[in-house]
Parts: C-alpha cells; sequence; structure tokens
C-alpha cells in the first residue's frame, strides 16, 4: 500500500514534467486579453504566440498556454488587443519638421499665430529663421486669408515662413521674400500661385512656389535629417502605428530612410512614394525593398487644397466666382508622368482633391489601364467626386484612399467652398462600395497623429467637441468594422502587403497594440479618450 501510495503522485509528476517538455519553446506569450484578430470572419481570441517574429498560433488562453512556454508571457489582463495600426497616407518628414517648428494647429485667430510665433522664438533664439504650421483662418472671426503686414513688423530682420494646416499654401514675411530673391514684377512667376496687390507680394504663396519655400526654410537639416525620421518614427509608436505610406519622399529624404533601414533603426515598416523629380525619375527606376521599406509606388499630384481654393474644381467656387482652383501640373506632364510609372513596373498614388482633379486622374488612369486589374494604383484624397466618375474607381480598380479626419476638420466651412456640391463629398461608404474596402489614414503632420481619432471620424463624423450633433453626411459613415479594417487589413492591402501583416494571424508579422480602453466597443466619448499602452513589431516591444 505504501508504495502505491508514492507511486501514483510520482506518475502525476512525471506526466506533467513530460506535457512540459512538450510544449513547444516561443519568443512571447500573450494570454487573457480580447484580442481583435481582423481576420476575414472577424472573429475574436484571447491568447496569441509569436516566434521569430510572427504569430505561430492564435486562439484561447487555454489552448496557447497548453502548447506554448516562453520566457516572456504578456497577461493582458482582459484589455483590448488590436492589430498593429496602419497609417495608408502620412508624411514622416513633415512630422520631424514640425516638431522642430511653431505648433499652430487651433489657433483661433491671427494675434494668436503671431503670439505662438514669438513664443517659439524666445524658446529657440539661436534659430536663423523661424517656421511654423497649421494655421488655419476658417477657425478665425473673419475667416479671411491673412496677409504678412502683421508678421513683417513684428518680425524685420528674420525670416519666417508659416505653412497652412493643409500643407499647400505658406505666409511668409518680406524677410523670408527678400531671402528668396523674388520680385513681383518679375514676369516668369507663376502669379496663379501668389497672391498679388498694389504690385507687392501680400506674403501668400501656393503649391509649387510654397513647396520652395518650405525647402528653403526647413528646419530639418542634412546633419538633422535623419535624427528628425527616427524623432518622427518614435512619435508614430507612441499612437500605436506600425506600419506607413509615406506620401512624398524627395530624393535625399528616401536615401535617409533606406540609411535607417540598412542600419536597423528603423522598426517602422514604411511604404515610401517618391515625387516625379528629375533626380527620382534618374535614380529610382525600379520597384525595391530594402530592410522595412519598399519603394514601388511614385507620388503625383493633380490639384491642391480646398481650405485655399486650390483644389480644383468642374465649376467654380461657390464663394469666389470664377476661379476653379489650380492644377498641379499640366494635364498632359500628368499623363506623361503616368505612363513612365506604368512602363517601369511602379504604382502611382495621386492626390486629388476636387471634382475634376478626380475625373481627369481617373480618365488618365483609365487610358492606360484599360479596365480591371490588380496593379493597386490608388487616388489619395478622393475628396470630392462626382457623379459621373464615382463608377470609375469600379471599372478600372483604382483604391480610394481617404483621411477622415479631413471630413470633421472642413465639414463647417466646405460648403462654403463647394455650395450644393457639398453632397459629393467626404462620400467613404460609398467609395467603399466600390472594391468593396477602403483603406485610410491621417495625412498628418496636416491632422494629428492619433489614428484612433481616424477611427472615430469615419464612424461618428464628428470633430473632438462632438459636433455636429447627429454627425455630418452619416450616409457615408463607416461601420465599427469597416473603420478598424481601413485602419488595419485594408491598409496593408492597399500596399499588396495583407498576406504578411494587418491581421492576428498564424504565419503574419507579430504587429499589435494594447489600449486603456476597448475602442471598439466604447460609448462615443470615449473612444477619443483611448491611449496605447503598448506597441509591438515583430513580436518587439518598440512602446
Amino acid at each position: 500500500m505504501k508504495f502505491k501510495n508514492i507511486m501514483a503522485p510520482l506518475l502525476l509528476l512525471g506526466a506533467f514534467l513530460q506535457s512540459c517538455n512538450m510544449k513547444q519553446e516561443v519568443d512571447l506569450i500573450g494570454c487573457n486579453g480580447v484580442v481583435y484578430t481582423v481576420d476575414s470572419a472577424f472573429s475574436k481570441a484571447e491568447a496569441f504566440a509569436v516566434k521569430d517574429g510572427k504569430f505561430v498560433f492564435v486562439g484561447t488562453s487555454e489552448e496557447v498556454l497548453s502548447k506554448y512556454k516562453s520566457k516572456e508571457v504578456i497577461d493582458f489582463a482582459g484589455g483590448p488587443v488590436y492589430p498593429g495600426l496602419m497609417d495608408a497616407h502620412c508624411h514622416l518628414l513633415e512630422l520631424g519638421q514640425n516638431l522642430l517648428s511653431a505648433d499652430l494647429k487651433g489657433c483661433a485667430s491671427f494675434q494668436e499665430v503671431i503670439d505662438s510665433v514669438k513664443a517659439f522664438r524666445e524658446r529657440h533664439p539661436a534659430l536663423k529663421s523661424i517656421t511654423g504650421a497649421g494655421w488655419d483662418q476658417n477657425l478665425w472671426p473673419d475667416k479671411k486669408i491673412p496677409d504678412n503686414s502683421l508678421l513683417s513688423d513684428v518680425f524685420k530682420d528674420i525670416p519666417v515662413c508659416l505653412t497652412r494646416i493643409d500643407g499647400h499654401a505658406v505666409l511668409a514675411n518680406q524677410a523670408a521674400i527678400k531671402a528668396m530673391g523674388l520680385d513681383a514684377s518679375d514676369p516668369s512667376l507663376d502669379k496663379t500661385e501668389c497672391i498679388v496687390k498694389n504690385g507687392r507680394f501680400t506674403g501668400i504663396f501656393m503649391e509649387n512656389t510654397a513647396v520652395r519655400f518650405k525647402t528653403v526654410f526647413s528646419p530639418v537639416t542634412e546633419e538633422n535629417l535623419e535624427s528628425s525620421l527616427m524623432e518622427a518614427q518614435q512619435e508614430c509608436f507612441r499612437y500605436g502605428l506600425t506600419s506607413v505610406c509615406d506620401a512624398e519622399l524627395e530624393y535625399g529624404t528616401l536615401q535617409a530612410l533606406l540609411s535607417l533601414a540598412r542600419k536597423d533603426s528603423l522598426k517602422l515598416k514604411v511604404d515610401a512614394w517618391p515625387l516625379p523629380t528629375q533626380e527620382n525619375f534618374e535614380k529610382v527606376t525600379e520597384p525595391f525593398t530594402c530592410g522595412n521599406v519598399k519603394v514601388d509606388t511614385y507620388k503625383l499630384y493633380r490639384d491642391g487644397a480646398l481650405g485655399s481654393r486650390g483644389s480644383l474644381l468642374k465649376e467654380d467656387y461657390s464663394d469666389m466666382p470664377g476661379r476653379k482652383g489650380l492644377e498641379f501640373y499640366p494635364l498632359d506632364t500628368f499623363r506623361k508622368y503616368c505612363q513612365w510609372c506604368y512602363d517601369h513596373g511602379f504604382r502611382v498614388a495621386t492626390h486629388c482633391i476636387g471634382d475634376e482633379a478626380n475625373g481627369s486622374a481617373l480618365d488618365v488612369y483609365g487610358e492606360i489601364l484599360k479596365g480591371e486589374n490588380d496593379l493597386g494604383w490608388r487616388i489619395e484624397h478622393a475628396q470630392i467626386v462626382a457623379d459621373e466618375d464615382i463608377d470609375k474607381f469600379r471599372q478600372f480598380s483604382v483604391i480610394p484612399s481617404v483621411q477622415p479626419t479631413h471630413c470633421t476638420s472642413d465639414m463647417f466651412w466646405a460648403k462654403d467652398r463647394l455650395g450644393s456640391r457639398i453632397r459629393t463629398g467626404y462620400r467613404y461608404k460609398e467609395l467603399l462600395n466600390q472594391l468593396g474596402w477602403i483603406p485610410s489614414g491621417t495625412d498628418f503632420p496636416i491632422e494629428s497623429v492619433n489614428p484612433i481619432y481616424t477611427f472615430f471620424a469615419a464612424v461618428f463624423r464628428k470633430n473632438l467637441d462632438f459636433k455636429p450633433e447627429g454627425g455630418f453626411q452619416m450616409e457615408n459613415a463607416l461601420s465599427r468594422e469597416e473603420a478598424l479594417r481601413s485602419m488595419t487589413i485594408w491598409a496593408a492591402k492597399s500596399t499588396k502587403e495583407d498576406s504578411v501583416k494587418g491581421s492576428i494571424e498564424a504565419g503574419k508579422a507579430a504587429d499589435f497594440i494594447t489600449t486603456d480602453i476597448d475602442f471598439f466597443t466604447a460609448e462615443e466619448k470615449k473612444v477619443p479618450q483611448t491611449r496605447v499602452k503598448g506597441t509591438w513589431i515583430n513580436g518587439s516591444r518598440v512602446f
């Protein structure tokens, strides 16, 4: 009897030890969570195991803990877990640049802009020029585009260049204009890109001329370019972004990204889009991948922004008869760029805000693509699309890539620009129905980096003050599931990477985040309060 009493516990212990030894060793186990897999069934799980940077199993906590063992086990304590969020359209360098500039977002008057710039200069007295970004005259009492008279009086001896919220216009003081060597009487100057009154510049410059100002007075230098990109990367991690589409790159910026990738300093996964510059056309002649950087898309433009009346419309602006907006470059040049990209195996992503910009770009795409295809060409913003053009997204398999916070930023003044055409703006649900899916992003730093605001704007169609009360044009709101898919698996599909990332499934990259609030189920006013607790890329914690 004594022998039997001793043997029974020993046999049980042996069986337990054997079961432990039979468990597969993995690098990371996450358990006891509400895991939104965003798989094809939009199923939920509790746990997963990660090995060599990929999910190897997703299921219940009991299943994972019975099959796997790891030195690193995360107990999610019942909290939400999402796939790593993706931004389908943003600007990394500009984000890094804005971290070195005066933040003018939300300034409620031009005087507040001036005060913010003065405070910035006091904090940075050694700067040889001052930059700022984010001013929006639509937030001011008179809603008028400013001139530079006050700016030039306050800052007489130092160049100041302030970028509008949309990035398509700048306000420059006289010192900055002088430093640029511009003369209002110069016949070669593109008068459509600057405002001249009584023979002198008002300080407002748009589109290509604005780009020249931003380039000359950029606080990002060759010496701090890589560090600026690294700061932008960390800001992305803070908000749960694990992948981004960087939507306009000069050759030097692209090389800086590639340098960081080669040194394994760049953990963020970047779909990098060169601009159609002569240098890029000569040196970036075929798609390639280097570490976390993929280059297979060129970024083109058809027009400017609605707020500065630079978007290209079919009919005049309702609040400015005789003006239809600006063409970024002639249609024949755009067609030539598209054909070059097609011939060299690149995809195309074109900035289109106005209905004429969208319609003409889709027509050129149709000439080249002929019909349905799997090339994945894109229209960025697709902000105002006429009824006669919307079906062209489906006809030519064109991806509409949208930024829901643009809708909630623009909604209170966009009707002034468009009149009854506002009905054809921000029609995300109708665009989703073209292909059955839609990617979304923020366009940061024009909007906040925070992708939770993207989700909120897409679903509720309200700003962060929860206005308007019933939501804006709610027939084009996305469901919560559609909004989350647009920031994860559909964003990955837009870069042809949905087989390797974008959802929490076995075989895919272990990119995931945890948050303090389950924004998928939270009541409306809780959603924008959500904060990211942790961000993991390939199973490694980066925030």
